[in-house]
């Protein structure tokens, strides 16, 4: 069980300045008790952030744009640090509906729970996410926020997370819900509607996944392309093919989760692999 009192973050960042970012979406509530314990990086469709901000509560990675669209799935994949055998929820917030409120209902995705990882050991969490049919077009706000929990300490009532796009807070024994650990990150979405000319995802064999060594590809056409991501968005492969059945070797890599990218004529599609 982590230390509950947080007495001495009052003494940190009481000079914090005003600014416009995150209007017109809320603040996180008394920032200056939070106890940051980052969020290290974030990818969803063509995006990847890497933070290296270890002081700041709320993050603004607004300048990079997720591009989705409407009933395609995309695999949002978080790491971050539990700063030792700990427990921090991951949730993403979504105003789908554009009315400046993060957490309508049909807006909250319970990613995951990381545990024990320093956010660059390739622990991660990730969920898929489908994009609504009716969401509104046009740029909106994904939050991340990262949110110690404990389910079960020892001798103790538990002390959870509380799902609160407006805080980084955990339930104190079940009794008070207090400032917490972990942080909060936003960045930007842009949803279009897809091109005429598209990638037919439906006609895409990807096998097996979780891989080993071989991942296999197949789709219904020749491919031109294709580019592997790590976690941190660090591209370890590139290939120009001219085939539509693919092998790529994964033997080499380490254990953990990747972005593969796939180019063809038609359009491109990322998914995500897990390597054994």
């Amino acid at each position: 069980m982590k230390k509950i009192t947080l007495a001495t973050a009052l003494l940190l960042a009481i000079g914090a300045q005003a600014q416009t970012f995150p209007a017109p979406y809320c603040e996180i509530a008394d920032e200056a008790q939070v106890i940051v314990e980052e969020i290290s990086t974030v990818s969803f469709a063509d995006a990847s952030i890497v933070n290296t901000d270890l002081s700041s509560v709320l993050i603004n990675a607004t300048s990079f744009a997720a591009n989705v669209a409407p009933d395609e799935t995309y695999a949002l994949v978080v790491t971050g640090n539990t700063e030792g055998d700990f427990e921090t929820d991951i949730v993403a917030f979504i105003d789908w509906n554009h009315n400046d409120i993060l957490d309508d209902e049909g807006e909250v995705y319970a990613v995951g729970t990381l545990f024990d990882t320093d956010g660059t050991d390739g622990v991660s969490v990730s969920l898929d996410i489908t994009i609504p049919t009716d969401a509104v077009l046009g740029e909106t706000r994904i939050r991340i926020t990262k949110t110690y929990t404990d389910p079960d300490p020892d001798g103790y009532p538990a002390s959870l997370a509380e799902v609160d796009a407006c805080g980084v807070v955990f339930n104190v024994f079940g009794e008070s819900v207090e400032p917490g650990y972990g942080q909060a990150l936003d960045f930007t979405l842009n949803l279009a509607t897809l091109s005429t000319d598209t990638f037919e995802r439906n006609a895409l064999a990807v096998y097996p996944n979780p891989a080993k060594d071989v991942l296999n590809i197949n789709y219904k056409s020749n491919l031109t392309g294709v580019t592997v991501y790590n976690i941190v968005g660090q591209e370890v492969l590139r290939r120009n093919v001219e085939a539509s059945q693919l092998q790529i070797d994964l033997s080499e890599f380490t254990s953990g989760v990747y972005i593969v990218k796939l180019f063809s004529e038609e359009g491109q599609h990322s998914f995500r692999v897990v390597k054994q």
